[in-house]
This record gives C-alpha cells, structure tokens and sequence, in this order.
C-alpha cells in the first residue's frame, strides 16, 4: 500500500528510526572519527569549548564531542534518540552534555557557542532556520549534509518493488549556494564512500519498514523477510550498504573589527 507522504520527517518517524539507528562506537579507525580528523585538521578546536549539536540523533558525534568540550548542547526532536544518548552518556561517564527534545525552529535558547555542529539534519533547510543557525554561531560553525547521493542496496529492491521514487537530498549544494549568495566564505570538502552496518533480521526489517513509512508504504511483512534473506552474510548477520556523497562545509564568523 502506497499514499503520499507531505512531511514523513516527524517526531513519530525519529522515534521509529531510534530503534535501529547507529549509535557511538568506541574506535578512531570509524567513519565519525575520520570526519572529525578533517574538521580538526581545518583548524576547529573542541577543546573547553560549548557546542552546539544540532539534530544530534543519537549522539554518535555528540559523546565524541563532549570529551573534548567544555559543554555540549544537544538538540533533537525525538525523545527515544536523545534517551539513547544519554544511556551512552552514563556509561561512558559524561556529565556535561545538556540534552533538549525540541524541533529547530521551535527552541527558544539564546545562547551563543563556540561551535554549532550540523551533521545530516533535514531540519537546517529553510532561510530561518539557516539564519537562525548562524545567530547560535560564536565562531565555527561546521555543516555536513547530503550531496545527492544515499542509495542503500537494501532500500533500492523495495523502493522498486513497491513503486517508490526515493527523495534525492541535496542540503549539502543548497546550503553551498547559500552561503555563497550571502558572500560569506566556506571551507568544502567531500566526503563519499560507503556505509556497511551489520544488523539482525529483525532490526533489518524494521529499519526498512520504517524507511518505507516516509512515502506511506506498509510493506508486506512476509515479502519484506524472504527478501532480506538475500542479504544474509553471515548466519543471523545481515548486511546493508549504503553509498554516500557528503559535502562537510566549514566556515569561520568574521570577527568584529
């Protein structure tokens, strides 16, 4: 069953997706140490810094974040992703990340940061909320979002199989050219490769259903199953890829003269 979905990016979505989202994996041989190695290697200090992360799911950057900063602000608009982060925050003995449920736009904080960290959040879209971003910034602000790549061959099959044209996210290029339209300089550099996430087939099947939910589709749950055996490596380990292209912006406030 297929319908039209206007806005499947709702709290009930994230919520969803928090069952089988990634979450923070110990390890600087990873795809978010790699990417936080460029960042650093540009010149960005996390060290006694407030941050803030915007969109920050279910802390994968956030907890490496908080062992360097003085004090994170972690914003997200799904309570079972920021619960996940706090779980990993306690265990790993982090007590100076300030978790808040809040859609972008609605959150009323007025503080400014050191650092406004954006990594692949559709909530950073519109001219409001790009200008709101840049009113948080003290100093860095570091932006990563799609390049008009994501395919996972997991999702690609289904996709087909039920009709469904996938969405081609470009908040990567459209905040490039916005950011040049408001003349102010950026640091790009491209990230691309793939993602390869183990998972069981229950979490495959339901990260998949939950995938299929943006465009209204209620798969099959027998069909959804016997395909997924395709992707069975390992007895019960089942692996999905997912090429990506990324555009990591960096950009630095000017200071007042």
């Amino acid at each position: 069953m297929k319908q039209d979905a206007d806005n499947p990016m709702t709290k009930e979505f994230w919520n969803a997706k928090a069952r089988t989202f990634p979450r923070f994996e110990e390890g600087e041989d990873n795809y978010e140490a790699g990417v936080l190695r460029k960042i650093r290697g540009h010149g960005v200090d996390f060290r006694g810094a407030s941050v803030l992360d915007v969109g920050c799911g279910s802390g994968m950057y956030t907890l490496r974040l908080a062992r360097e900063a003085a004090r994170v602000t972690a914003l997200d608009i799904s309570e079972d992703m920021l619960a996940v982060l706090r779980e990993d925050a306690e265990s790993l003995g982090l007590g100076n990340i300030e978790c808040v449920r809040s859609d972008w736009m609605d959150w009323t904080g007025d503080g400014i940061y050191d650092v406004v960290f954006c990594s692949m959040t559709p909530a950073i879209e519109s001219e409001e909320s790009r200008l709101k971003l840049l009113a948080h910034a003290g100093r860095w602000t570091v932006f990563m979002g799609f390049a008009g790549v994501m395919e996972s061959d997991v999702m690609n099959g289904l996709y087909a199989h039920y009709g469904v044209t996938p969405r081609i996210y470009v908040n990567g290029p459209e905040m490039r050219e916005w950011l040049e339209g408001c003349s102010i300089p950026y640091a790009h550099y491209p990230v691309n490769g793939t993602w390869v996430v183990p998972k069981s087939l229950d979490r495959l099947a339901d990260s998949a259903a939950t995938f299929l939910s943006q465009y209204g589709v209620t798969p099959d749950p027998a069909h959804l199953r016997d395909y997924l055996a395709a992707f069975e490596e390992e007895p019960g380990r089942f692996v999905e890829r997912t090429r990506y292209e990324i555009d990591l912006l960096i950009w630095e406030k000017e200071a007042k003269s």
